[in-house]
């Protein structure tokens, strides 16, 4: 940081060099202003430190130094860090003392590029005054020459260079200004690109920063609102972004809308099918408990039948085997009652009738016999078809 003793002439010392890719301030001076015929100050890494006892002008150079250079505006409220409205441009050149007086303000900005190419732009403002009429002209510059190199403010006599003059110095290498509005247009794209909007509220933030004891005469509404002025503005992609994710949310809160209906109509429809179906099922539940019972009453009566048909099938074998027996006893008597028969010792008639009798006594036995194997056989066949149906 350069530490500049106000009213400490300065040598011919080498014009200082850029050291970074950005703009910033490398030199800054009055000339014929306040009580500076000449004056530079020199910023070391873009800071400058003033000091000076009490009434020395360090306030005064920067009321005419910075914003004053950035802004161009020459009201009171604008260049004094005060605001005091007394305190008019003109009187920094006449001082009560002078009755036509032409000074200059300038300021130097410098950047270095990759490659080591260095880029300059020279800022200033001149002004005229006259003793009676106040302030009689100002104008203002922006050249890429540098003042004591390529630009001479002075004539070699000592005396402010004119407005005609200084437009002839500068030639194709800048422009001259008439207007504060068209002079901030061409700072702002020389050095900034902020656009005019951001470019005016940094300025207005800027004069609202550098009022004296800003902490005690903090204004948090006014900083507040030049904070918000200085802030960019969004760009028109990030607005279109922003109108189609509000047009998307509103499809999407429709949609989720109709989403919650059906929802709300599925769960509905649910609740009534959860009851028809459960109905439904009990119905067809109790259809096939029937049908089960049914099934188990016929594999009862099935197993009945088997049981029957089995215990008659032994029986009708009992029955089968007791009738060959008696066929058997028939035969062997009839065989006896026919050796009897033609036995003499057996032709006596009472002997023959006994045993016609016993013969006949096996006959009809055997007819029971008989009578009882169709019976027998028929219960086998009816228990037979029944086990059938079932």
């Amino acid at each position: 940081m350069t530490t500049t003793l106000l009213g400490e002439p300065r040598a011919g010392a080498a014009l200082p060099s850029p050291a970074r890719e950005r703009w910033q301030p490398l030199r800054g001076g009055l000339l014929n202003l306040y009580r500076y015929d000449y004056e530079e100050f020199r910023y070391e890494q873009g800071h400058l430190l003033l000091r000076g006892n009490n009434g020395t002008g360090k306030s005064r150079v920067l009321a005419l130094q910075l914003p004053f250079l950035l802004d161009g505006e020459v009201a009171p409220h604008r260049v004094e860090p005060d605001g005091d409205p007394a305190k008019r441009i003109e009187w920094n050149l006449l001082l009560g003392k002078h009755s036509d007086r032409l000074g200059y303000t300038w300021l130097e900005f410098g950047r270095r590029d990759d490659d080591g190419t260095e880029h300059y732009r020279t800022l200033g403002c001149g002004l005229h005054a006259v003793a009676g009429r106040g302030l009689a002209g100002k104008w203002f510059f922006v050249t890429d020459q540098r003042v004591g190199d390529d630009l001479f403010l002075q004539t070699p006599g000592g005396n402010a260079i004119t407005r005609a003059r200084l437009a002839e110095a500068i030639g194709d290498r800048g422009e001259v200004f008439p207007t504060a509005a068209a002079y901030r247009r061409s700072v702002d794209r020389e050095l900034f690109r902020l656009g005019e909007h951001r470019y005016d509220a940094l300025v207005n933030l800027l004069i609202q920063l550098r009022q004296p004891q800003l902490s005690r005469q903090l204004d948090e509404r006014k900083l507040s609102a030049a904070l918000s002025e200085a802030l960019a503005p969004p760009s028109a992609a990030i607005i279109a972004d922003v109108a189609e994710s509000f047009r998307s949310l509103e499809s999407e809160r429709a949609a989720l809308d109709n989403l919650a209906a059906a929802s709300r109509g599925v769960a509905t429809f649910l609740g009534e099918y959860r009851t028809y179906v459960r109905i439904a099922a009990r119905r067809r539940a109790a259809a096939v408990t029937k049908h089960n019972g049914e099934y188990e009453t016929t594999m009862r009566k099935l197993r009945g039948a088997e049981t029957d048909r089995d215990t008659a099938t032994v029986e009708l074998a009992g029955l089968v085997e007791r009738l060959e027996a008696l066929a058997v006893a028939e035969r062997a008597a009839e065989t006896a009652v026919t050796t009897l028969a033609d036995s003499p010792q057996m032709r006596d008639a009472q002997a023959l009738d006994r045993a016609r009798g016993q013969a006949h006594e096996r006959a009809a036995e055997a007819a029971r016999a008989e009578a009882e194997r169709a019976h027998a056989d028929d219960r086998l066949q009816a228990r037979q078809a029944a086990a059938t149906a079932a």
